[in-house]
């Protein structure tokens, strides 16, 4: 044994000696009382299976021209944010946020069915069924919510826009209850089914505290809503208040799909703080969205609502119904003449149209204010992008076109753009040159307008040929053209006001009392105005023949049917107590005009008096 332990290192000893001593402790058994484990339960995923948890791309579905047209916002304009790579903090917030399980089943639709056209095809549907306008509307939602109840129970929320301007609408779906709850259940699909009806404007009300079941109950809670007169449509609250309310709702049952219908005609006045937080809650919580509303209005934060008052006059009133996009990208310049061309966009204000792409749900479009329509299959390479705004926001502040034209237009969305006077009464010399000292004050205001716009748009220029997307590409094209031949025609402006009040000239018709400036094909103000103008004019016709049938191109006709120079054409207007009158003074005159200034000014008064109600 000496002599093993002079052999043996002191490690080896060590390691003896410590398995002596561990080796009889390893028999050594004491029992004591184990507690449970503690179930740590996280609300946020509580029942949400695995395979909800996969990310899931869903097709287009594109609807028609016409009174309901269906747009799925999942596109993949809507849902891709290019090939970047995702941060871990990305990935925790899709795993904390799952995406919607898709509908494993197609929605069973009889080929007679009014929206058979609209499922089966990809493309743009007939103008037959278009003309179904609410009613077509409802047959899409039947045969929703049918599907829906085949893979399990549903509740659905209908939530109502309680703005005046939605009167028509809420009792055409009212009145259309009973018939989709028919068609439920002649399709054996009614058992399972609860419904919850709220509205909203400046505050939202619970029409029905709690789910119901009988249709009758349904109907007279949309008949019950009292018209909100706030002019505020306070949607994203709305539909926070509703997923709180009923984000539980039975879960003792089992699982439960959940629906909600938004019904309104405007795009909402708090999605800029409330879009991203109910978007999260929504898909935490599954509820599909879907909006039953109009056409934004193309490049326009407002659309025009035909209002009757009593006595049967009806006036047009803005209301908020767009843009489509999250930033401003068409520059809202006057037609001089005419004013803005207010045409429809295709697809819903974006907010509300990247509400139902997040959440699976869709946006049907009901109505197109009756402004002009193009086809979605072409309008599809224009799709808005309805990523979320901070992405956004990054890509065009890394693109100096983008930027430079997202702020120029957003510039006309604060600035109004005086619309110059184009007529001038001319009994004497004196008035026509007062007429047209009044007329060169906000002209001279129009002309440093545009100059700066311009000066803003041209810092991009250098970066358009960067731009990919037809939508941009089309949107930076018109704003120079339109741009540039609004400076020609201002320059031109000045420049015939100027001549014509130094040296006025003389009528060749007898009883001319009036000159008008009338768009012509000469422009007149040097070699420099006559480049830009013509400039303005290929630009204009390249928006044509690239984006045909868009609204661009509808845009840039309109633009070009107007040339940029100007000529003057003398005229007559009636003015009462001057009918065959040659004995008149100047003085008398001055009078007569000032008097027909005055009855005009009593009559336009008299028009404004009416109150004109908050939409």
């Amino acid at each position: 044994m000496k002599s093993l332990s002079r052999d043996l290192p002191a490690w080896g000893i060590s390691l003896i000696i410590n398995l002596c001593i561990l080796i009889p402790l390893h028999f050594i058994v004491r029992e004591s009382n184990r507690e449970p484990d503690v179930a740590i339960v996280d609300s946020l995923m509580e029942d949400v299976p695995e395979e909800d948890f996969q990310f899931v791309v869903a097709d287009d579905v594109v609807g028609t021209e016409g009174d309901t047209s269906m747009t799925a916002p999942a596109s993949e304009a809507a849902m891709h944010v290019g090939n970047e790579q995702t941060t871990p903090q990305e990935r925790l917030q899709e795993v904390m946020v799952p995406e919607l399980a898709p509908i494993q089943s197609p929605i069973d639709i009889p080929h007679d069915s009014p929206i058979a056209s609209l499922v089966e095809s990809a493309g743009p549907t007939t103008e037959d069924f278009t003309e179904g306008g609410v009613e077509g509307t409802m047959d899409y939602f039947t045969y929703a919510i049918a599907q829906s109840l085949r893979e399990r129970q549903t509740l659905v929320i209908w939530m109502f826009d309680a703005s005046l301007s939605l009167n028509d609408r809420r009792a055409a779906i009212a009145d259309r209850f009973e018939n989709v709850y028919k068609q439920l259940e002649n399709m054996g699909a009614r058992e399972g089914l609860h419904t919850a009806v709220c509205s909203y404007g400046q505050k939202t009300s619970l029409m029905t505290p709690e789910a119901v079941t009988d249709v009758s109950d349904m109907v007279e809670a949309v008949r019950n809503i009292e018209p909100d007169d706030s002019g505020q449509e306070n949607v994203f609250a709305a539909l926070n208040l509703a997923i709180e309310k009923w984000k539980t709702f039975r879960r003792h049952e089992g699982r439960w799909n959940k629906m909600v219908v938004i019904v309104t005609d405007e795009r909402g006045d708090d999605a800029e703080a409330g879009l991203e937080d109910v978007i999260n809650k929504a898909k935490r919580f599954q509820f599909r969205c879907y909006v039953a509303g109009n056409a934004a209005v193309f490049g326009q934060k407002e659309g025009m609502y035909p209002y009757r008052y009593e006595d049967g006059f009806v006036m047009d009133i803005p209301v908020d119904q767009g843009p489509e996009t999250a930033f401003p990208h068409i520059l809202q310049l006057p037609f001089w003449g005419s004013g803005q061309l207010r045409m429809s966009a295709a697809f819903g204000p974006y907010a509300l149209t990247r509400l139902t792409g997040e959440t699976g749900g869709v946006y049907l479009v009901t109505d197109d204010n009756g402004q002009q329509k193009f086809d979605m299959a072409v309008m599809r390479e224009y799709a808005p992008d309805y990523r979320p705004v901070r992405v956004l926001e990054a890509e065009i502040k890394a693109n100096p076109a983008k930027l430079a034209l997202v702020n120029t237009a957003r510039q006309t969305y604060v600035d109004s753009f005086p619309l110059p006077t184009l007529l001038f009464s001319a009994e004497s010399d004196n008035q026509l040159r007062q007429e047209i000292t009044a007329a060169q004050r906000p002209v001279a205001e129009a002309e440093y307008w545009v100059d700066r716009m311009y000066d803003q748009l041209k810092q991009g220029e250098r970066a358009r040929d960067s731009l990919k997307e037809a939508r941009w590409r089309a949107s930076w094209d018109l704003a120079m053209g339109r741009l540039l031949a609004m400076k020609v025609r201002l320059k031109g402006y000045n420049l015939m006001l100027a001549q014509m009040k130094s040296n006025p000239k003389p009528f060749e018709k007898n009883g001319s009392n009036e000159w008008r400036l009338v768009p012509s094909a000469e422009i007149d103000t040097g070699p420099q105005i006559r480049k830009a103008g013509e400039e303005a004019r290929e630009l204009l016709k390249a928006v044509i023949d690239d984006h045909p049938g868009t609204p661009w191109e509808r845009l840039a006709i309109k633009e070009l049917g107007q040339d940029v120079g100007w000529s003057w054409q003398e005229g007559m207007h009636y003015v009462p107590g001057m009918e065959n009158r040659t004995d008149l003074d100047q003085e008398q005159v001055r009078l007569l005009l000032a008097e027909e200034m005055r009855r005009q000014q009593r009559s336009t008064q008299a028009a404004k008096q009416r109150p004109v109600p908050k939409l």
